[in-house]
């Protein structure tokens, strides 16, 4: 399967309140409906960022986006078609456009790997970014798929509190659009979503020994250290799913 990821900021004018309110309630509802009736996709899901984060949360990963769309496919010349839909529709962009900054947003497809099944998660923490320097992009791609779950299970204070492990490759082509509304196209070559029990788990895990010793330097082996697309999923709601 195939998924395109959508993260959001509000606009700057806007309280983080009246965003969601109007996010949740009003545009994402939309846009599963539109979705929903294209026919090209097989569900959609929209996350909700959480009311409130710690400051110990805050430190570990601050929050840079305000809301996450997920539209699954087939395959990519569907997802591309779908793409093309929003782009166009003039009733979504009129709802969009007073709460959304669509050229602060991301959005890219990528070709999903699952590879520790879902088992009970309160709390998603999605990850993404760049190939390390120097590292061709297949070659980045096959060690974080086939290696680094092998070493993450070495770390058994990071994979056991694992609830969910899916990973996400990007591919150069399709060209996806820009939907300026909404967010702007980007590539991105490898993307995590990550399941915990609660937020404790997640914090355990990424204040943990053996991810700073283990986990973390194999990371390095084939992704960029530095900034990182990133979200925290307090609430996930199925807009719709034919699967």
């Amino acid at each position: 399967m195939w998924r395109a990821t959508v993260l959001l900021r509000k606009r700057g004018d806007i309280s983080g309140a009246s965003f969601q309110e109007a996010w949740l309630d009003k545009v994402a509802p939309a846009i599963g409906e539109a979705v929903a009736a294209n026919g090209h996709a097989i569900r959609a899901l929209v996350n909700a960022a959480p009311e409130s984060i710690s400051d110990a949360l805050r430190d570990v990963f601050p929050p840079a986006f305000d809301g996450l769309l997920e539209l699954w496919f087939d395959d990519a010349a569907s997802a591309v078609s779908c793409l093309e839909m929003l782009r166009s529709n003039p009733v979504l962009r009129d709802l969009a456009l007073p709460v959304i900054d669509g050229a602060a947003g991301v959005l890219w497809l990528a070709q999903a790997f699952p590879i520790k099944p879902e088992a009970g998660s309160a709390v998603k923490f999605l990850a993404g970014g760049d190939v390390a320097v120097g590292v061709p992009l297949d070659v980045a791609q096959a060690y974080y798929r086939e290696e680094h779950p092998r070493v993450a299970q070495t770390a058994p204070k990071v994979w056991e509190p694992l609830t969910r492990y899916t990973q996400f490759h990007g591919r150069p082509d399709p060209h996806v659009p820009d939907i300026d509304w909404l967010a702007a196209a980007r590539f991105v070559p490898m993307c995590s979503d990550m399941g915990f029990a609660d937020i404790g788990d997640f914090l355990k895990v990424y204040g943990s020994d053996q991810y700073a010793r283990i986990v973390r330097p194999d990371e390095q082996k084939f992704s960029r250290p530095g900034e990182m697309l990133s979200f925290i999923s307090a609430e996930e709601r199925v807009l719709f799913d034919r699967a």
